[in-house]
């Protein structure tokens, strides 16, 4: 396998991470999870050895249609720009919220929010990620911002925090 192959989650491996109906083995759920479509099959290899899931934890989880590959590997094109909460010299560009509809505005913002707190806590993020993935509607999602910026403040100056709020609460109204 590639190692530079960016994975995401299929519908079905979203709906196994709600509703546990597979009940995948707790290691190789927690790397389903993990899949976000920002990191790399290298890293999410990693990140399941340090877990102590077994080797070919991303092959089962690729052969039980729970993830898919995304882009990235040669010839492939690479994972769509995400947002990334650290560089602060990047202005907060959020895609326009405006000319989505609100199913497309919901998928886009939680996955705004799991990219911004995955790129500033990394490993320590899993908390979040697991209450992100339970959120089913746009008001979910405005429940759990200050959870999301407790979270973003661990690692990030609180006038990014503030910022990144202000941008979610925006794009959530």
């Amino acid at each position: 396998m590639d190692d530079t192959v960016i994975f995401v989650k299929t519908p079905a491996g979203s709906e196994e991470v709600a509703s546990r109906e597979r009940r995948l083995p707790p290691r190789l759920r927690t790397l389903l999870i993990m899949v976000d479509g920002a990191r790399s099959a290298s890293q999410l290899r990693d990140a399941g050895l340090q877990l102590g899931a077994p080797e070919d934890s991303l092959d089962r989880l690729e052969a039980q249609g729970l993830i898919a590959r995304g882009g990235g590997g040669s010839g492939a094109a690479a994972p769509a720009a995400g947002y990334d909460a650290t560089r602060p010299e990047a202005p907060a560009t959020l895609p326009s919220a405006a000319t989505l509809d609100p199913v497309q505005r919901f998928l886009e913002t939680k996955k705004l929010m799991n990219e911004a707190v995955v790129d500033a806590l990394g490993l320590r993020s899993f908390l979040f990620t697991l209450k992100l993935e339970k959120c089913a509607t746009l008001a979910d999602l405005q429940a759990i911002l200050p959870d999301f910026g407790k979270a973003l403040s661990k690692s990030l100056e609180p006038h990014k925090v503030q910022r990144l709020l202000a941008e979610f609460r925006t794009r959530l109204q």
